[in-house]
Formats: C-alpha cells, sequence, structure tokens
C-alpha cells in the first residue's frame, strides 16, 4: 500500500459497537453518534458544518428517533464540503449530497461489520475484492484499508461525478491497491444509458429505463471478460449495489462464481425473495443466500 497514512480506526470493539443490534436509549444514542460524527471533521470548519447539519435536522425536528438519525438523508442542510476520518477512512463530501450520509459506518453498520470480517478472515497474499456499483468508495476504501499488502480491490463507477469522487477518495487515503474504472458491470460488453438519480440520492443513478430521467452514456462490462484482461483469477469478495441491476451483474459473472467457491457476494435486493432474479440465480449456482438487515443480502458457496 502506498503513501505513509495512518489509518483512522480499524479496530474489533470499534466496528462491534457500531454494528451491535442492542443500542442504549434512542434519544441518548442519537447525541452519541451525532457528537462523534462531528469529531470525524478533520479542521474546524469541517466539525462546525457537521454539526451544523444536525442542528437543521434537530430544528426541523428531523432527528427524534434512532433510525430517524440513520436512515434519512438532507442533503440540502450540507451547505459546504467537508473532508472527515471516520473509522472507515478519508472522505471528501460534497456539498449538496448525502456523501457523508452515505460514508458514515452508522449506515449500513451490519454489512459494513460484516464485510470488515469476511475480508480479515481471507486468507493469502492476493486477496481480491470487487466493489461494484462503488460510488465514492466507502466499501472500496474500506477493503483497501483491510487488505493493505496483501490483497487488491477493483472499484466500478460508471457515473462521472461519482466516479471523480472515488478516485479523489482512494488518493486522498494513498491507497495504492486499489484502481477505479470509470465502467458499468452488467450481463453484456457494450454501450448503455444510466439513468441519472431524480431523487436526493445521488448514489441511485441505474442502467433500469427511467422515465424523464437524464440518459447518460456508459460502457458496460461483463466481469467474466473483463477479469481476465486486468489478470485477475481469483476473486474473494464482492459488494454489489447497482440500484436493481444485480441479477444481471451476477449472470454476466457467472463463471466467476463458479471458479471461485470461497467467494462471499454482498448485495442488495429489494424484490420478493422467494422470485427475486439475484437470489435464486445465486441458489442455482450452490449459494446459500441470507438477509442480513431490510434489503441487504449476503452469499457463500454450501461447502465453503
Amino acid at each position: 500500500m502506498a503513501g505513509a497514512v495512518s489509518h483512522p480506526s480499524v479496530r474489533n470493539d470499534r466496528f462491534n459497537a457500531i454494528g451491535s443490534a442492542a443500542v442504549a436509549p434512542a434519544s441518548v444514542e442519537a447525541v452519541r453518534r451525532v457528537l462523534e460524527s462531528v469529531a470525524w471533521g478533520m479542521g474546524l470548519g469541517d466539525k462546525l458544518k457537521i454539526a451544523l447539519y444536525y442542528g437543521l435536522r434537530v430544528a426541523s425536528g428531523l432527528v427524534r428517533r434512532d433510525h430517524d438519525f440513520i436512515g434519512r438523508m438532507h442533503p440540502e442542510f450540507w451547505i459546504g464540503d467537508v473532508t472527515v476520518r471516520s473509522p472507515i477512512g478519508y472522505f471528501a463530501c460534497r456539498a449538496r449530497t448525502v456523501d457523508f450520509d452515505i460514508v458514515n459506518p452508522n449506515y449500513e453498520a451490519i454489512e459494513v461489520e460484516r464485510f470488515r470480517d469476511r475480508l480479515l478472515r481471507a486468507t493469502g497474499e492476493d486477496v481480491v475484492c470487487l466493489d461494484i456499483g462503488a460510488h465514492v468508495g466507502k466499501f472500496g476504501v474500506l477493503a483497501g484499508w483491510l487488505l493493505g499488502g496483501r490483497g487488491t480491490v477493483l472499484a466500478f463507477e460508471p457515473e462521472p461525478n461519482s466516479f471523480a469522487a472515488l478516485q479523489r477518495n482512494i488518493g486522498l487515503n494513498r491507497l495504492g491497491n486499489v484502481e477505479a474504472f470509470n465502467l458499468a458491470c452488467g450481463g453484456f460488453d457494450g454501450p448503455a444509458f444510466l439513468s441519472r438519480s431524480m431523487t436526493k440520492n445521488i448514489g441511485a443513478h441505474t442502467l433500469r429505463p427511467v422515465p424523464e430521467a437524464e440518459q447518460l452514456p456508459v460502457m458496460v462490462r461483463t466481469l467474466d471478460r473483463f477479469l481476465p484482461e486486468q489478470n485477475v483469477d481469483r476473486v474473494d469478495v464482492m459488494k454489489l449495489d447497482v440500484e436493481g441491476k444485480e441479477a444481471d451483474v451476477l449472470r454476466g459473472a457467472r463463471g466467476t462464481l463458479e471458479a471461485n467457491p470461497q467467494l462471499t457476494v454482498f448485495f442488495e435486493e429489494t424484490a420478493d425473495p422467494r422470485t427475486a432474479e439475484s437470489i435464486l440465480f445465486l441458489q442455482r449456482l450452490g449459494f446459500t443466500v441470507a438477509r442480513l438487515a431490510g434489503n441487504i443480502w449476503v452469499a457463500e458457496q454450501r461447502s465453503g
């Protein structure tokens, strides 16, 4: 791993506290997390902007219970760019976006904890992690820190603005083992159109056709064809968040999935699990699929 930046924190107790289902009473927990988040600001100005964000939420009656604090995002209250040093890594978060809310390890905490633990269990000196739908690099940066010199991270993000933010955050962390690709992953090789998100969540761009959404031309690659071009013949962990096109990515990675019995897949699925294409596809390939929380799932080979 390049550079001499020290990692913010990857201690077991730190992540166990974040991922724990048993929390203090909601109001106490919300206050604790606000104070913790403010402290992540790199400079006084960053700390003040984070504090102001939560102050505006309180003033608007938007921090009433613990799940409101974690789950709801209000980019209109982010009045300026902030740079933070969280337990996951260093991040430059853009004003008027949900960048900080997304990279906050209290968000998707169970997935953060399980993803972290799986990477720490990976053996060998050539561990490979794929971050597909990397957005600004929450999981890619975390994986880069955890793997260090014993592994590589390939991060894929097709949307240009998010890709630029991803590159910036990789550089901010001086992670020489993380490589970013301005590509979408899917079930074919060729051009396609990305529907830009029409909601506050600018991480929700999708290859699904969305009426009236701005259409951005992007390049799509199957993992089965792209990875050999990068001389990658082993994959240990895959994080997949592509806004409803997960099954397409998995179909384009069938050979990779079959050739790596040690592979663990973390993915999102909002459809009925009894009929969801992503879940059924993985089960047919011999994976055991389990829900972590909400729409977050994990799949591992039954023999693994």
